[in-house]
């Protein structure tokens, strides 16, 4: 994976540290202090590390965005997993979660920046790619894949605290290092970027700030459940600092909070969406019952909500205010409906 190629693979050591041998942490779920330092030599590029780091960074996010912008224009599933497998920002999540739990602001700030500046990197380069390759338009329909990441809910919440912990683990145990691939697939970074800069080209600012609220859902719940397993594993403040420890805590608690609001409106949104097309089917039967619903699209979801029925059979006899007042009813909310029929032609003959 990606992250592979951002760690240096020499011996562990705390010499591009600067880490008191106190700042450790107490020695818990079996981890030796060489362990601990192999870890933390892992996470943190210091000195003359840093430079060679941050290069390295900076390409590999440019590979993995332009690759996922691509898979994304051409709705390419196998090329957007791709792209995640490249993507390098696992490494600064746990960095950022390691600095938490031991209280360590500078290494904190430091990753965090990392991460805004890999943000404005992945999004700058969709957004690029959107005009070199300017297959989407306003006007069109978006592709699939490009839509999948513009409605973040709580499910996406919860994949992404999953992956937090099982990046940390992995981070803890080298033995299940060949589990790290799947943990970048799990969840998904530098595709949302790449959405926001594609949707952000064609004007699309209501999904673009979907895909960003996607990438932050993601970055937060990893650090904050990778901070849950660093902590249980013993990477732990000093007891003198006990106090700097449960403001982190409080504070990523809020910020998980905060987040959670945003994604169970849409997770409302989504799961009334998905009861529409049957409600209005029942209500069609209701209204006229020689009428076969086709499809219901939603085209808008502000007030009134504004659907579209297309269905087959003859033209309905019966007045079609009545059955938006029988959908308006059902739903509890105000509708404008567009009831399209679409002629059937059937064609019978014998050899």
């Amino acid at each position: 994976m990606a992250d592979d190629l951002l760690t240096n693979r020499r011996r562990p050591s705390l010499a591009g540290l600067n880490v008191p041998r106190g700042e450790l942490g107490s020695r818990g779920a079996g981890l030796t202090r060489q362990e601990r330092s192999r870890i933390l030599d892992e996470l943190y590029f210091e000195g003359d590390r840093r430079a060679p780091y941050l290069w390295r960074f900076v390409a590999l996010m440019l590979f993995s965005s332009s690759i996922a912008a691509m898979g994304l224009i051409n709705d390419s599933a196998a090329v957007v997993i791709g792209a995640m497998l490249i993507a390098p920002m696992m490494t600064p999540m746990m960095a950022a979660a390691a600095a938490i739990v031991q209280t360590w602001t500078a290494r904190l700030a430091e990753n965090t920046a990392i991460l805004v500046g890999g943000a404005v990197l992945g999004v700058s380069t969709g957004w690029l790619m959107g005009i070199v390759i300017p297959q989407v338009g306003s006007d069109e329909i978006l592709p699939g894949e490009i839509l999948a990441r513009t409605e973040p809910n709580l499910i996406d919440l919860a994949i992404a605290l999953a992956a937090g912990a099982a990046g940390a683990y992995v981070t803890i145990r080298k033995e299940a290092s060949s589990a790290l691939p799947g943990v970048g697939i799990a969840v998904a970074l530098v595709p949302p970027l790449a959405t926001a800069g594609l949707t952000l080209r064609v004007g699309r600012t209501d999904l673009f700030n979907g895909a960003i609220l996607l990438f932050w859902t993601n970055v937060v719940a990893i650090v904050v459940a990778a901070g849950v397993v660093f902590a249980a594993a013993g990477f732990l403040a000093p007891r003198d600092r006990v106090r700097e420890r449960r403001i982190a805590t409080i504070t990523a608690v809020a910020i998980v909070i905060a987040i959670a609001v945003p994604l169970t409106l849409n997770t409302v949104v989504r799961y009334r969406d998905a009861t529409i097309p049957l409600r209005v089917t029942d209500q069609v039967a209701v209204w006229d019952d020689t009428i076969e619903v086709e499809e219901v699209i939603t085209r808008t979801r502000e007030d009134p909500l504004e659907l579209e029925i297309v269905a087959t059979g003859q033209r309905a006899d019966g007045d079609v205010a009545e059955l938006a007042r029988l959908i308006a009813d059902d739903l509890d909310e105000p509708v404008v409906i567009d009831l399209v029929f679409v002629p059937v032609q059937r064609a019978e003959a014998t050899p």
